[in-house]
């Protein structure tokens, strides 16, 4: 009798279990792709396909690449972006006549090893931004100061916010002052949705009429070649 009560418990236990485990799994699951944990510090390089509204023929894929070398502290984002990443002669050619032709190039898998292993970049057009904040209530870069009468004056103001389900990165150049130009505001939004695995990051992207996604993916190092 004792013995069945036992076994009875053991098969009550197990029902209860399996009903409860595949919950508990999902939200372990969703809590290690909470991506407002991520840490962005590292040297990436970033390529978005994207297509253009304003564009004759809206089927065409272009691309853009560009690298990202980024320290990530408590309080502060400091952000240095390379518009040239520098590849060998050979793959420098077919990138150029994808680039020439609109065609959505992708490196193949050698090349993203070599990426991922090390990215030449030119200093050529470097910028840089600093922000502050945090995590939690996002950061920001310091606001221009204003205008003088009679100048147009040009600024780039980012914003980077934190979310479980997403991390948004917005970038918004602007002319100010009291001229006629005064007023043009564009804005490019990167939104990061996923972590396919580690040292890469997908998501959506968008700047002015043209639309499309990216991938970052993390390098060992930056080498500044030129």
């Amino acid at each position: 009798m004792h013995m069945a009560r036992v076994l009875l418990w053991i098969s009550v236990f197990w029902l209860v279990s399996g009903a409860l485990c595949p919950a508990g799994a999902m939200a372990q699951e969703a809590a290690n792709h909470d991506l407002s944990r991520l840490e962005l510090s590292g040297e990436w390089y970033v390529l978005i396909h994207y297509k253009d509204e304003r564009s004759e023929d809206k089927s065409i894929t272009k691309f853009k690449d560009f690298a990202w070398s980024i320290q990530q502290t408590p309080g502060r984002l400091v952000w240095e972006g390379y518009p040239y990443v520098l590849f060998d002669e050979e793959l420098g050619l077919i990138r150029r006549h994808a680039l020439t032709e609109h065609l959505p190039w992708e490196p193949d898998e050698g090349v993203w090893k070599r990426i991922r292993n090390s990215i030449d970049v030119s200093s050529r057009a470097m910028t840089k931004k600093s922000l502050r904040g945090s995590v939690e209530e996002g950061f920001r870069s310091k606001p221009p100061r204003a205008a003088g009468i009679g100048t147009l004056t040009f600024s780039r103001d980012w914003q980077v916010t934190f979310a479980a389900a997403s991390i948004r990165i917005e970038i918004v150049d602007s002319l100010s002052g009291s001229q006629g130009l005064a007023g043009m505001e564009e804005k490019t939004v990167f939104e990061i949705l996923e972590e396919p695995g580690p040292g890469e990051l997908r998501g959506r992207w968008r700047e002015g009429s043209k639309r499309g996604s990216f991938r970052m993916v993390r390098a060992h190092e930056r080498k500044v070649v030129k």
